[in-house]
Formats: structure tokens, sequence, C-alpha cells
């Protein structure tokens, strides 16, 4: 990050030159009290804000507004000033925001906007969660984003709130922190809120919800759904208490008043200070209550109570994904736990070829493929180590300390290391600075295995060989036996060969290194099956509409390489086209080929042709079906081959829009936009292991 460097040194350049002059404390907000009204019909907001503000440079207040408001009026301790507004910065004069004797001043600003982002109708997977939208009001919701300008503030200053938000009749707000007050009259609803924690920015959220709520402990757990959606409610609620007491006896005590499940008129995932947005089609799937609620919920601890210091890098999506998604698959079953690393090591073996690595102190957000899996993935990994070298009760005990020391402050990965190693006695600031300062992933292979028998026993021996730059790694290793033995060794790596030489009992059958997937390292290509994520990440692919008039599938298409991330790819017509496109290149296939040259061979247990379609031994039928296949080309490894068959455009359409959200998956049927099957084809020979 050029700019951000440059930035800090500049910084410490003027405090060596200035140091020595009078010091003044940068203005900072310290508390907002906001009475605003919603206009749903109009799109806009009026509202009042009274914010108090500390220290003094001497120089004019600028806080930031959304560009397009109109400001009405600015007092300071209650005398109007003369202000200016232009280009989202409202200035108000030095001397009337000269502290006072209590160190403080409160500026009182009157304005109005309208925040009208246009909402997508027909979405398309992406990794914006926002999907463009930081600020919109309309009658069938509102969503207010920090970053929209719908308050008065200063960036970077930490403020506790107090709303009082009135709208029309059965349009309720909810924001952070507690509910203090609510009713409605005079056809005007009005609720209080008070966050009494300090935010750097605060969201607004509003609809025509019905509420829901029930006490748990301490705390209030509440459902803010439409009507229609009343009868999610109940299991939202069961579940929520349920998320909240696993991480209290896990982790700390919820450090909010309340959890509120909120739906929105359209797709997101936001889990804010004490509520979590989930948009109406996301809250009806059935599977959400098991996972990504968790998800949210988790987020309370990491990052909404301990927050990031995005300076040294985001480590809470790791984080969260390790005590959210996949914590729930390893108590689900050690097998569950076991394939969801295994989806690590796969997305980050496609998502993220070595041009695209990252150290994981660079990663901020979600902007990609190949962050997500970095940041989330590869930090999930991490976790996952650390409490391997540590052990069940220390990781979790180390956590608890984290989260008791740094709540409602910033924390970086160096204090994880400070403060989980201090807990269990451990140094752990080479582990995290081998794992978060350095790109890339140790690449792992078995060579030189052999066993012989030494008078009553079997030595196992071998050689362990790592890619440089070379990691220092515990390495997991189990000899399986003739007699279903499995016994477990650790070999210590961080040269390029490291010999190992174990005894057994009984004769070996089989020898496997990192046999439970609890090493993060980049998988051997033989070791990754072709899944749509093969797709998202070629850099080589070629569209082919296999009919002889594209017209009607090109909706489709276009909508199935903006979600699969790829679009600028070149596309070509069979019937226009002299010869299948050259071996150098990725193929996705639009339909099936009329010429038989053009026909993909197919890999065992899959057949796609004109009468039926055949998946490992299920077979469906084309005229009410679609089919989606992403595999390796049976005589070129390299090259990866994928096919999209519809029974007609609609349905085209409508799988196009969802199979890029199926992204470990190798092929995929669709009744009706509906999916009935996905899975995934095994991996290929490993060179982890060795069978005598």
């Amino acid at each position: 990050m050029p700019g951000r460097l440059w930035f800090m040194n500049t910084l410490a350049v003027g405090f060596l030159l200035f140091s020595a002059l009078p010091a003044f404390a940068d203005p900072a907000v310290i508390h907002h009290q906001l009475d605003l009204t919603l206009h749903p019909e109009k799109n806009q907001l009026a509202a009042t804000d009274a914010f108090a503000i500390s220290g003094d440079r001497g120089d004019p207040l600028c806080v930031l507004l959304a560009p397009e408001a109109s400001v009405s009026r600015v007092a300071v301790d209650g005398n109007r000033v003369v202000f200016s507004f232009q280009d989202g910065r409202l200035s108000i004069p030095a001397a009337s925001t000269k502290e006072n004797d209590q160190g403080k001043r409160t500026v009182l600003v009157s304005y109005a906007a309208v925040f009208d982002d246009p909402v997508p109708q027909n979405l398309v997977h992406s990794e914006d969660p926002s999907y463009g939208v930081t600020g919109t009001i309309r009658p069938e919701g509102t969503l207010l984003l920090g970053g929209a300008g719908w308050y008065p503030d200063l960036p970077e200053t930490a403020a506790t709130f107090r709303l009082r938000v009135h709208a029309p009749a059965g349009y309720e707000a909810v924001t952070a922190g507690k509910r203090r007050s609510r009713r409605t009259r005079d056809g005007t609803s009005t609720s209080v809120w008070e966050v009494g924690f300090p935010l750097t920015n605060l969201a607004l959220s509003a609809g025509p919800y019905v509420i829901t709520e029930e006490p748990v402990g301490n705390t209030t757990v509440s459902t803010y759904f439409w009507q229609e959606d009343q009868d999610l409610a109940t299991p939202y609620l069961e579940a929520t208490a349920g998320y909240i007491r696993l991480y209290n006896n896990l982790i700390g005590s919820y450090p909010f008043e309340k959890f509120a499940v909120v739906e929105n008129f359209f797709p997101t995932g936001y889990g804010f200070p004490s509520y979590t947005l989930l948009g109406s089609r996301v809250i009806r799937l059935p599977f959400i209550i098991d996972t990504s609620l968790g998800h949210e919920i988790a987020h309370s601890w990491w990052g909404n109570c301990v927050r990031v210091d995005y300076e040294q890098g985001n480590w809470c999506e790791g984080m969260t994904t390790y005590v959210a998604d996949h914590l729930y698959k390893e108590r689900s079953s050690p097998e569950e736990g076991l394939a969801y690393r295994l989806k690590i090591l796969r997305d980050y073996a496609v998502l993220v070829p070595p041009a695209k690595d990252f150290p994981l102190r660079d990663f901020v957000s979600r902007v990609s493929p190949a962050t997500r899996v970095v940041g989330y993935g590869k930090g999930a990994m991490v976790f996952h180590m650390a409490r391997h070298r540590l052990g069940d009760k220390s990781f979790w005990e180390a956590l608890g300390a984290v989260f008791s020391q740094k709540r409602f402050q910033k924390a970086s990965w160096g204090d994880f290391a400070a403060i989980m190693g201090r807990v269990a006695d451990v140094d752990l600031r080479p582990f995290f600075a081998q794992w978060v300062n350095r790109a890339g992933a140790p690449v792992l292979a078995l060579v030189e295995v052999s066993a012989e028998k030494s008078g009553q026993s079997w030595v196992v021996r071998g050689n362990i060989l790592q890619e440089a730059p070379y990691f220092t790694l515990p390495i997991p290793v189990q000899i399986e036996t003739r007699t279903g033995q499995q016994i477990n060794y650790t070999v210590l790596s961080s040269t390029e060969s490291t010999p190992f030489a174990f005894q057994t009992a009984q004769p070996p059958s089989r020898l496997v290194v990192d046999p439970q997937v609890d090493l993060f390292r980049r998988l051997s290509p033989t070791e990754v099956p072709a899944t749509v994520n093969s797709l998202k990440a070629s850099d080589r692919l070629t569209m082919v509409f296999a009919q002889d008039n594209p017209t009607e599938l090109m909706e489709a298409a276009k909508t199935l390489l903006t979600g699969l991330g790829q679009t600028d790819v070149p596309m070509v017509v069979e019937e226009e086209t002299a010869s299948v496109p050259a071996d150098d290149r990725d193929v996705l296939f639009i339909g099936l080929p009329k010429n038989q040259a053009w026909v993909p061979s197919f890999p065992e247990g899959l057949l796609l042709c004109a009468s039926r379609l055949v998946v490992n031994g299920q077979s469906y039928d084309p005229r009410s079906n679609a089919a989606f296949a992403v595999f390796s080309d049976p005589g070129n490894r390299d090259r990866t081959i994928g096919i999209l068959i519809a029974p007609s455009s609609s349905e085209a359409k409508a799988a196009a829009r969802k199979i890029p959200h199926y992204g470990k998956y190798s092929y995929l049927i669709f009744e009706k936009g509906t999916n009935t099957l996905k899975g995934t084809w095994r991996g290929g020979k490993s060179p982890l292991i060795h069978v005598f």
C-alpha cells in the first residue's frame, strides 16, 4: 500500500519538524444526539444532530455529510453561526468551536438529504456484499451504512449515540445499541435508541417490520421480519439464543444488550454491532440458520466488539470463519470438518495462483475470489493450526483472554500472538509472523518411502520434501497397519528434505502425510478436481455457443460469465467457426455441440446428450432438467471444460444465476431453477500418500 506508507512516513517527518511547537488535540466527535424523520415515499430523511466535540487545533471545524444534503442551520452551544457546505464538507469557523470550560462544544446541524442508491433487480453473484448500495430510503425498506454520510461526522472518531427515529406508522427502525422506547401515535412510529459503546460509524435499517422478541438472560433477541415471513421468527429466535449461549461458553459473555435478526429487501449479509441484516431471499433459505446466522452472530465478539486494526491486517474474517463455519462442520462430525478444511485448500490452489497471492497482513476486505480465500480461508487455517499447537483447552482460554482484554478496542495479529502466547506460555510470535507476514504456503511431497522388517517390528523410512521458500512446520504423519491400527507421528521440517524413520509392531499398509488436513498448504494439481471455481480462475477461457442461433441464450451466457467474474472472454458460435478452440484454451460450452468433433470427452460417470443426462449413475430428463458440469479434458489435464445444457432459455438463465454460488462443486442439476443435485469429482493421486 504505497499511498498509506507515504502518509505514515509524512506524519513521522512532520512530528520531527514540529514537535517543539505547542500541541493541539485533534477535534473528535464524542457523542451524537440525532433526531431524524424518514420519508420513504420521497427517499428522504430530515434530521437534526446535536453532536459534542472535544479538542481544538485552532482551525475551522470540518465535518463530513452526504454531498447531496441540504443544510439549513448550524449552531454552536445554542448560538447560530455562519457556515459553508460544499462537496460534502461542512465548515464551521474556528472561533465558534473553541473549547469551553468543560473542554467540549455542542454543535447542532439541521439538514435534509435524499438517499436513493439504485438497488439491482436481477442480482448476479458478486464479491461486493453491498451490490453498490450504501444509502437508500424506500417504502420497501431503508439501509443507511456508516459510509453513506447520513449524519455529520469526523472520520475515524469513535462516538456514542442517542437516536430518535420517526417514520410512518408500521415502518420500524433498528440500529446498534438498545431500544429505549417505541410507540405509534397520530400515524407516526417513533423509536429511541441508545448506543453506549463508542463506534466509528453507525448503520440504520428500517422497513415495514413486525417485531418479535424474547429475553435470553440479560440479552433481548428479536426479529424484524416482514409480515409474510413471521413463520420464520420462532426458528430464528431459538437459533440466535443457541448461538449466544455457545459463544458465551467458548469465548465470554455476549457484549451487547440485544441481538436482532433484521430482514432486508435485497440480498445482504451484514453483521453490525448487536444486529445482522439478511436479505429476504437469504433468510428463507433453509440452511441459513445453521450457517450464515451463526457467522454473523460470531461477529458480535470478533469485529464488532474486539475491533480490527486494519493498518495491520484484517484478522476477524478468518477468525469468524473458524469459530463459526468451520466449527459447525467440525461439531457435526470430524469428517465434515476435514472436508471443510480440504475445501479451503482446494479453493486456494484454484483461485490463488502464486501471481495473485499476498500476505494475510495485507488483507483488508473481500473484493475478489483471491482476497476471499486468503482473508477468510487462510485466516481460518491459521487459527486452526494455532489451536493444534496449543490444544483445545488452552486455545479457547487464549481466545477468551483476547476478548476480555481488547473489548471495544482495536486488536491486531500481533495482539493475538502476544495475548494467546502469554496464556498458553508459548512464544507464538514466530508462528504468527510466518503465517501472517509471508505470502504463500508450503508445497510438500513424500519420496523414498520404504518399509523393512527388523526383528519383530517394522521400520518405515522416507523423506518429506518442501519447495523453497521453506516453512517451519510440525507435519503430522500417520501410518496405517494391515490390522487397521492408525499410529500418528510428527515430523519437524524447515528445509528442503526432512528424513524420518518410524518403528511399528505391525506391517504398514499405508502412510499419509497430513491425514486430517490440519496444515495450510498448496495442494498438488493432481489433488484438485475441476470445479466451478476452476472457471472463475481461468485466464484463458473461451465461450462456445453450440447452437445455430445464440441470441436467445445470450442473456444466460452473460449472466453466467458475470457471476464467474469472466466478463471479458471471447465468444464464438459453433456454426460460424471452423474448429474447436486451441488446446491451450479452457472452453465453456453453452449447449451441446452438434458437430461430434466438438463434443468433449466426458469423464467416467458423466454423459450429457440430447436424450438423457447421466451423472454418477443417476439419469435425468433433459426436457425438464438443466445440467452444468466442469471437468478436466481427459486427453489434456491442463485444460478445463465446462458445459451448460438446459431445456429452454428461461431454464438456462435461472441456472446461470445460481451456478457461481456453487464454486466448490463439479456438477449440478437444476429443475425449474432449483438445485436437485450437486457434487465434486474425486481428487486424483496425492504426492503425500504412499501405499505399501
